[in-house]
């Protein structure tokens, strides 16, 4: 486990190249250890792409976006930050595995850009980086014992107990949408009927499809389904309603396990609010059976629109911290 040992707050003398990379996109920023966003570039990942093809492409981004910083009379970046999908050897920097990278086997991300950059790079799995970007600017501010829960691209808890951001030595922690809750249904990254099949932003589209393919267009996207939701639309209220609940029920026994005062829930469910939030509330009081002062309290994250950026930062953002 890993101790955030200095305060919160840090000065912005160091400025950071953040990338934020999974199976479906990748988002390059430019910004600072207090959470300033200056610049952002996001664009897709094709699918099944090599490591080395995707190592180009984030040259090629980073490269548009630093033309952009210079154009602003920014200074170049002095650290790189990373924040990546799949199970990762934090001491190596070593991707090991990724189930929306499937070619994807040992590949040194830390060393590739280290080299191409030339400067010291920091990375982090996805879901930590969430709970860190809660940490420094969001609702972990104010708590040391907290669960953040990434939903894209699967679903993975990064954990937060007695200010320590826990982690294993295989890299392979936190894989709660791995966790089958029935026999068939949605799959996303993961298994049919799994977790990140049911909740991930992926699975939920699949959810809505399943359920009720003659509503939607096939190529309808996640975010139009939460607009429609947002908008009263009862199809995809109760898609999300079916989402949160599996959600619930797979945080049972994560609850009863570390009892967090904390649990939020990362992008894109923090855009549903109650949608989403309840439907998780109310399955895992029921499974449970706890009274609601034993049961951790469950929010959308408040960074929302702005995690997935602060994810790309906060990988930096705590190695300045630790010093």
């Amino acid at each position: 486990m890993l101790r955030s040992t200095q305060p919160r707050q840090s000065s912005s003398s160091n400025n950071i190249l953040g990338i934020n990379l999974d199976g479906e996109k990748l988002l390059v920023v430019y910004g600072n250890p207090n959470g300033m966003v200056y610049e952002r570039l996001v664009v897709p990942v094709p699918e099944d792409a090599s490591f080395a093809a995707v190592v180009e492409l984030i040259m090629l981004q980073a490269d548009k976006l630093l033309t952009l910083t210079q154009a602003q009379h920014l200074p170049l970046p002095d650290h790189v930050s990373v924040a990546v999908s799949g199970n990762l050897d934090f001491e190596s920097g070593v991707v090991l595995s990724a189930e929306d990278f499937p070619e994807w086997k040992q590949e040194p991300i830390r060393t590739q850009l280290s080299v191409r950059f030339n400067l010291p790079v920091t990375v982090e799995q996805k879901a930590n980086a969430g709970a860190l970007a809660e940490y420094y600017f969001g609702a972990g501010q104010k708590s040391q014992d907290f669960v953040f829960i990434s939903l894209d691209p699967v679903v993975r808890v990064g954990i937060l107990t007695a200010g320590q951001l826990y982690r294993n030595s295989s890299g392979t922690s936190g894989q709660l949408g791995k966790l089958l809750l029935s026999e068939d249904g949605p799959a996303g990254f993961g298994r049919p009927g799994s977790l990140t099949g049911f909740a991930s932003a992926r699975g939920m589209r699949e959810l809505a499809l399943l359920r009720f393919p003659e509503h939607w267009n096939p190529d309808t996207d996640i975010f139009q389904m939460i607009a429609d939701a947002k908008a009263g639309d009862p199809y995809a209220l109760e898609v999300f309603s079916e989402a949160g609940t599996q959600l619930g029920y797979g945080l049972v026994v994560l609850t009863h396990l570390l009892q967090p005062e904390m649990i939020i829930v990362g992008f894109p469910g923090c855009l549903l609010g109650d949608a989403l939030i309840k439907p998780i509330q109310d399955a895992l009081s029921q499974a449970t059976r706890l009274e609601s002062a034993q049961l951790p309290k469950l929010i959308p994250s408040p960074l929302c629109t702005r995690l997935q950026a602060l994810e790309a930062l906060a990988p930096a953002v705590h190695q300045f911290h630790l010093g």
